[in-house]
């Protein structure tokens, strides 16, 4: 079972088993509350962060062998994993026997470190120890077990067990204390069922690693020791200050202030630990994945998903903490009434802590799932003592806050120190970018809070369940719409709408959730084609005046159609030529230059959010294909010329992008990474190879079909479409090819390997707009001309930059002449492709015409055509020659919604000015060569 579906099952059952969980801890307490006595409440909490304390004797051994079990089950070296779970088990006996020791040493103390007890008697309280004692000591029996789950990504296993376990536990405490109303019939049925779920554990291990039984283990050499040991060294530091940290308020509280002070907080930390469990079994579930992960993968790759885990961990974690202190303090109220209020400003500080350690738990699980324990050891030591020193000095004078004031100010040492670390160590990075987001997200949080605290001061200024249920909709709503419309259009929310649409989609579906996002999608284009009736007339208008236009243009490309027929040689002189191409070049220029910055200082919020600006043109998207195309163009055109004038626009139009830091948000991005390499490759300026990396990055993390080919569109998974070849396929072979990363080769192969044989038509040998494997289908019109245009410039461009020797070139090169031969039969005696060529009497297309022209061409410059293929060409260019207007190409085709959607809008639409530049700038090339 993968990665991915390990994690999911993950989730999905530690997620159902705590929710069963919170409803009957909610009952349990319920039940204590009205049945047993606050102080022994705090008599609860007090005793459990006392034990705690002393799990310190387990020294983080437990985190360092389960790091050191990643590789080895990632290999299959059962003989290494027998020899790690043989010193597991020998250290956690010493361990139990050592907490044994120091909990029985305790018992003559215990009156002297909990103030005011109540009722309770010394006796009765040595006796309840006990049995929280023997709980503790007869878990190290059995905790290690989980170790190797775990790293097998087996979490959920662990979870049933914990789960049905809690149930019973959780039941069994209901009943005895409605029957008998006894604190120490509670906790030993605990202890019983605890003791039975022990056993239960021990068996089911044996029969799940059988191998585990064979007496010869070996022990783990001196030098495979070390390691280990090392890591333990650091992580007793680390040990330290996490208890000193978040096992040690309850003591503090109990001693300073009292008992009942620890139960009325162990009512807020019920709530609030029942949902943080909630979200951090999403975070606990993926921790083996990461060092599965990092075991095998890319630096790269770890980067870009902690970057999308850091993301999600934000959202969670920022949502969760802005609901709870906003309606945490009303629903004690509601639950238990107002005499279990606390301060707010209590719960503020509490809360503030929560959404900084929801950013703590990312880096340290991402540092812990990589081994990085020693570089941060002092550190975790240093925020233990902060802790003690300011808690201890500020709850004798600001009373309970001061507790929480020490918790928070010793926890920011670590959201500030360990990203540096972080991103030295492991991501070999600077940590400005994780700053830069730290501060965009408190900033969102706190918007959202602020903006909830005017609707709880009315709403909530009577505490009713109906006011209660009212501010709990507007809670879950305003983050969540704030945060989307801030943050939606960030490469990390794009990926996590991708997962989820990719692994949910047909959970989705069923409640028609999946056309929310269609419709979304086409929302721009429905308001456009509904609504600009104008537009539409002038469309139209330009469309008949086509027509009449080739009717009486017809009987001179007959004349100059024959002239063509000399191959290799163009019926227009080379000074018209040049001028049609320069004017051609003006305009890409001016498109490549102005584009970036039209509207910029306007969107100025968008571009810092992660958002594209909204730019004022036909275009939706300025760094999209179709700049793309153009950028392709002027990067021929210098390659051939040596002209510094084909490069200025597109120089600009780069340094913009990177400057900007626009995110790649979906394939058509991708296709300005072909001519990023060739900057790249021309200036040797990192920021180029920086931008780059991006892309290909993108393309790694891309939702694929079962074939591995791209989705095109997260709200169509499975969906292929036939743009993705000439978008994905020509930057991947040029990437694999300059960086020698065979990888990014062989993607683009098996893309354009599985489009043959799933994307086209028997009987035409014509392509289909796409197909979906999942459904069986093969999808939108059968020979879409710019559908084909881009299926041969990604063929032609990426055979371009495969090396000969790879296993698909020689198919490839055979199937681009085949395809070829069968486009060429629908050209016109104008010399244009229509819209669909099977529809010979349809639209004619110049962005088609441009497409097909040009990779024709460019077979021809590489020795995969013949020159008799020139005739195809010229004739192409004649087309074209007859539809620019000062620079501009006319007669374009309107983008394509979606399959089966084609809006008949014809126009200066961008689509065909690159392509027609590249053309131009082609046979100006062999026309100087000629003379």
């Amino acid at each position: 079972m993968g990665r991915t579906e390990n994690a999911v099952r993950n989730v999905f059952f530690g997620t159902l088993g705590n929710i069963i969980i919170l409803g009957l801890g909610f009952v349990l307490r319920t039940v204590f509350i009205h049945r047993l006595d606050l102080s022994l409440l705090g008599v609860n909490g007090f005793f459990t962060n006392v034990l705690s304390v002393l799990s310190l004797a387990e020294l983080g051994i437990g985190t360092a062998i389960s790091y050191s079990l990643y590789k080895p089950v990632a290999d299959q070296d059962y003989e290494k994993i027998k020899s790690l779970m043989l010193l597991y088990k020998q250290v956690y006996r010493y361990i139990a026997l050592i907490v044994t020791v120091l909990g029985v040493s305790l018992i003559p103390f215990l009156k002297y470190m909990m103030k005011e007890p109540g009722a309770i008697s010394n006796n009765e309280l040595i006796l309840y120890y006990l049995i929280f004692l023997f709980t503790s000591v007869s878990s190290y029996f059995v905790t290690y077990k989980y170790t190797l789950m775990n790293a097998e990504q087996k979490y959920y296993l662990q979870m049933n067990i914990h789960v049905i376990t809690l149930f019973v536990i959780t039941t069994a405490q209901i009943i005895i204390l409605i029957l008998f109303r006894n604190f120490l019939f509670y906790l030993l049925t605990s202890a019983t069922i605890g003791l039975l779920q022990k056993i239960f554990v021990n068996r089911y291990f044996q029969r799940l690693y059988p191998y585990l039984q064979d007496k010869n283990s070996k022990p783990l050499s001196k030098e495979e020791k070390a390691p280990i040991k090392k890591n333990v060294i650091a992580l007793i530091y680390h040990k330290i200050g996490e208890i000193s940290i978040n096992q040690t308020d309850n003591i503090i509280i109990s001693s300073f202030i009292n008992v009942t002070a620890v139960g009325l907080l162990s009512n807020y930390n019920l709530v609030i630990t029942s949902m943080l469990t909630l979200i951090n079994v999403v975070f606990h579930s993926v921790i083996s994945c990461f060092g599965n992960l990092i075991a095998t993968e890319s630096k790269e790759k770890q980067y870009q998903l902690f970057l999308v885990y850091r993301f999600l961990g934000f959202w969670i974690f920022g949502f969760s903490a802005i609901v709870l202190y906003l309606l945490l303090t009303p629903f004690i109220t509601l639950w238990l009434g107002e005499k279990y209020r606390l301060e707010n400003s209590v719960i503020g500080l509490i809360m503030l802590d929560c959404y900084f350690k929801g950013h703590r738990t990312v880096l340290l699980n991402f540092k812990t799932a990589a081994g990085v324990f020693e570089a941060d050891k002092y550190i975790a030591l240093i925020q233990g003592i902060v802790n003690l020193i300011i808690s201890i000095t500020l709850i004798q004078i600001l009373g309970l806050k001061g507790v929480f004031i020490g918790t928070l100010i010793s926890g920011l040492i670590a959201n500030v120190t360990r990203p540096f670390l972080l991103y030295k160590i492991i991501f070999n990075k600077k940590a400005g970018l994780y700053f830069k987001d730290s501060i965009l997200y408190a900033i969102l949080a706190g918007a959202a809070c602020f903006i909830l605290l005017g609707f709880q001061g009315i709403i909530l200024d009577r505490i009713t369940t109906i006011n209660f249920l009212l501010m709990a909709v507007i809670t879950v709503m305003i983050p969540n719409v704030l945060f989307y419309v801030f943050l939606h259009r960030r490469e990390e929310y794009r990926y996590l709408c991708g997962v989820i649409v990719v692994r949910y989609g047909h959970i989705l579906k069923k409640f028609g959730m999946d056309k929310i996002g269609a419709m979304l999608s086409n929302l721009q284009g429905f308001v456009k084609r509904r609504l600009s009736p104008i537009h539409r007339g002038f469309g139209y208008l330009r469309y008949q005046m086509g027509l009449i236009r080739d009717i009486c243009y017809i009987k001179l490309v007959k004349k100059r159609t024959q002239e063509c027929k000399d191959y290799g040689k163009v019926a227009i002189d080379r000074e018209q030529l040049l001028s049609v191409f320069q004017e051609l070049r003006d305009k890409v220029d001016h498109r490549l230059q102005a584009s970036p910055i039209e509207n910029h200082h306007q969107n100025r919020g968008s571009l810092l959010f992660g958002r594209r600006p909204q730019l004022n043109s036909n275009l939706s998207d300025y760094f999209s294909a179709s700049n793309g195309l153009m950028a392709v163009s002027m990067e021929l055109a210098h390659r051939l010329s040596k002209d510094r004038r084909d490069i200025n626009g597109i120089l600009t139009y780069y340094t913009r992008w990177i400057q900007y830091n626009v995110p790649i948000q979906k394939p058509d991005h991708v296709l300005n990474g072909y001519t990023l390499i060739y900057l790249h490759q021309l200036t040797q300026d990192r920021k180029y190879k920086y931008a780059i990396d991006r892309i290909r990055n993108f393309l790694e993390l891309q939702p694929k079909d079962k074939n591995g080919s791209f989705y095109y569109r997260f709200d169509r998974p499975h969906d292929i479409y036939i743009e993705s070849i000439g978008l994905v396929c020509p930057f991947l072979c040029r990437y694999g090819r300059i960086y020698k990363d065979n990888a990014a080769t062989n993607l683009a192969a098996n893309h354009m390997m599985n489009f043959l044989r799933f994307g086209f038509d028997e009987a035409t040998h014509l392509p289909y707009h796409g197909f979906n494997l999942e459904k069986g289908i093969k999808c939108g019109i059968i020979g879409w001309g710019r559908g084909i245009g881009w299926f041969l410039f990604g063929l032609v461009e990426s055979l371009s930059q495969m090396n000969t020797e790879h296993t698909n070139y020689d198919f490839l090169c055979k199937t681009f002449h085949q395809i070829v031969d069968t486009t060429i039969k629908y050209q016109l005696e104008s010399g244009y492709f229509t819209w669909q060529l099977t529809a010979s009497e349809g639209p004619v297309d110049t962005s088609s015409t441009a497409m097909i022209s040009y990779a024709v061409r460019r077979g021809v410059m590489l020795g995969l055509l013949d020159n008799t293929y020139l005739s195809v060409s010229n004739l192409g260019l004649i087309a074209l020659m007859n539809s620019i207007t000062d620079g501009e190409v006319t007669d374009s085709f309107d983008e394509s919604m979606a399959f089966g959607m084609y809006p008949q809008n014809y126009g200066t639409y961008p689509s065909a000015q690159g392509p027609a530049a590249a053309l131009f700038a082609i046979v100006l090339k062999e026309q100087s060569e000629l003379s």
